[in-house]
């Protein structure tokens, strides 16, 4: 027999491709509800696109090493094997001639057409107390930026540029420079020194010097340094976007490798903190910990990354963390995360208990402690760490650690006020898994749940035996449903559902047959890592098989009549699938196995 004659003889009478049509079949009802205040505002939905932004970028071609011929020295001398904030020795001194004249190096910037800069870089006094940064806009007009590198005070600013200072490790200040007017194509960026605030040429003393470090241009706005050694700098990542609240479904692809993964359903959930992204002003910080707000460009590409990074407090934690009330259940607490500095977090989240997830973010590894976890790359070397545990009812606090190294205690270690992570979208909800991003600036948000149904005498179904096909990827979270038929509530029903009803969310699926008088169901061997299903409903004969597997049955129970209504992705007393819908089919028959089979395969 030919593989094809295993196929079925009819077609289905409903089918909906997700994952590549990317719509709604208008026979559809898909809505998720808004009612404000109750709900959230359209920007807490959230989906991974197929779109990629620009996530970290520096244009120049040597980040610290400023002997290469690409940077100019101008009346000074450069000496490597310099301390650097990182612990290092690659930072390079300037020591300025005695000259009446600037004192600087300067490069020329790669073309960006129009477009703002940010310049970012450590410097370190050794005799020359002011240093300056000039870029040039769009009309050829020079403007600066002067710093106070042995105070640590910010000086004059040009009209159009602006500037920060903060303290680093070593000696060093971290400072940045932005220009807002348009910056045309090569643009010069000189860093000299200055007798005073607002000088620029000036009579050197022949000796005075300062040390400068990670050196970072950009158009993101960003501050935070990406190195470089003889090429620029720039990397696009998956887009974690909003939408539309009320009523628009999510077509959500992989952050991986941006394969389609289908429909999105979700039940509803509530992030718990009332601040997912304000972590310098509304998270506690107790553990000696410094906050550069906006620092970095977060996974929805806007620059709203916050960078926490240790003190040089020596021998002791460095963390922070957020409260919120909580009932006696099982919760997760999750937050985007990216190495900048320090290789190893920790997350905590407790009332009582002593659940705790480690998590590397340089290989992307992870390990747990009286708790479950997971940790999923998303790009650029994003990662969304989660920790799940079961709460006692009360006041839980989510703790946020640096550590010092892989181990579960290593929490005290010797800080050096630049070693550190970007953080972004902290949630925690009351779940077994941590779901998709929902945004909160002042009070905890709820998302409402995600529903599609269609009425059966719409898509062609009027009763009797039936046959669902569906390929899902995944399912979380207590009887996790892939489609339902259903009349009268849920007294007459048909469903293929995750076999779960707790946190520890069974991995396969079982199929349920019930009416008033009568009930089947089964699991479907096999099906734990399955993504595609198909299951047979008729009077007494109740088959499925997963990915082609071995068909499973029951014979017991009736068919169940009057079933109105399709739902996919759900059940009707409200268990969201959590996870991807990519297609789904109805037949009007009793399919064989071999046809089952082949359709799964």
């Amino acid at each position: 027999m030919a593989y094809s004659d295993s196929f079925p003889a009819t077609r289905p009478v409903f089918q909906s491709d997700f994952a590549n049509g990317g719509r709604i079949d208008p026979r559809i009802t898909f809505s998720r509800p808004d009612t404000p205040p109750t709900y959230a505002a359209p920007s807490a939905v959230h989906y991974w696109s197929n779109e990629k932004h620009l996530s970290s970028e520096n244009l120049l071609t040597y980040s610290s090493d400023i002997s290469q011929s690409v940077w100019t020295k101008d009346q000074v001398t450069e000496t490597g094997g310099q301390s650097a904030p990182d612990g290092g020795t690659d930072a390079y001194k300037l020591t300025e001639n005695s000259a009446t004249n600037e004192h600087r190096i300067y490069i020329s910037t790669s073309s960006v057409g129009s477009a703002s800069l940010t310049f970012s870089a450590y410097l370190k006094y050794i005799g020359r107390q002011w240093v300056r940064v000039r870029l040039t806009d769009s009309g050829g007009t020079d403007r600066h930026v002067w710093f106070d590198i042995q105070n640590g005070t910010k000086g004059t600013e040009d009209s159009g540029m602006t500037g920060t200072i903060a303290a680093s490790g070593g000696g060093y200040y971290k400072i940045t420079a932005t220009i807002s007017n348009t910056v045309s194509s090569g643009t010069y960026l000189v860093i000299g020194g200055a007798s005073g605030d607002g000088n620029v040429s000036y009579a050197g003393s022949g000796a005075d010097a300062f040390a400068v470090w990670g050196m970072n241009l950009s158009t993101t706005g960003q501050s935070t340094l990406n190195e470089t050694s003889g090429q620029i700098h720039r990397e696009y990542a998956p887009t974690l976007k909003s939408v539309s609240y009320a009523g628009q479904p999510r077509f959500e692809y992989s952050p991986t490798d941006s394969a389609s993964m289908g429909l999105l359903i979700e039940g509803q959930a509530q992030n718990l903190f009332a601040y997912s992204d304000d972590f310098a002003n509304q998270w506690t910080i107790t553990g000696n910990v410094n906050v550069s707000e906006s620092a970095g460009i977060s996974p929805t590409g806007e620059l709203n990354a916050d960078l926490i990074y240790a003190d040089d407090t020596a021998a002791d934690s460095h963390y922070l963390f957020s409260s919120c009330g909580v009932s006696a259940a099982s919760h997760t607490f999750s937050v985007y995360a990216k190495y900048t500095g320090v290789q190893y977090i920790q997350l905590q989240h407790r009332v009582t208990g002593a659940g705790i997830g480690q998590f590397d973010l340089v290989n992307g590894t992870f390990v747990v402690s009286g708790a479950t976890g997971a940790m999923e790359p998303v790009g650029n070397g994003w990662y969304r760490c989660s920790v799940t545990e079961t709460q006692s009812a009360g006041v839980a606090f989510g703790r946020i650690w640096l550590m010092g190294g892989a181990g579960f205690s290593d929490y005290n270690w010797d800080g050096d006020s630049y070693s550190g992570v970007l953080l972004f979208g902290a949630q925690y909800e009351q779940s077994s898994f941590a779901s998709s991003l929902i945004s909160t600036s002042g009070s905890a948000v709820t998302r409402a749940s995600d529903s599609a149904s269609a009425v059966t005498a719409d898509i062609g179904y009027t009763g009797g035996p039936v046959t669902v096909v569906g390929e899902v990827t995944g399912g979380q979270g207590a009887y996790a449903g892939m489609a339902m038929l259903t009349g009268a509530g849920i007294t007459k029903q048909l469903a293929i559902v995750k076999n779960g009803s707790g946190a520890s969310d069974a991995t396969n699926f079982s199929l349920t047959a019930t009416d008033v008088s009568s009930q089947a169901s089964f699991v479907v061997s096999g099906s734990g890592g399955a993504t595609k299903l198909a299951a047979c409903f008729n009077t007494n004969d109740y088959r499925a098989c997963a990915d082609g597997g071995a068909v499973a049955s029951d014979t017991s129970g009736s068919l169940p009549d009057s079933l109105t209504t399709f739902y996919i992705g759900r059940l009707d007393s409200g268990n969201q699938l959590n996870a991807h819908i990519k297609r789904i089919a109805i037949y009007s028959e009793a399919l064989s196995n071999s046809n089952l089979q082949s359709l799964t395969k």
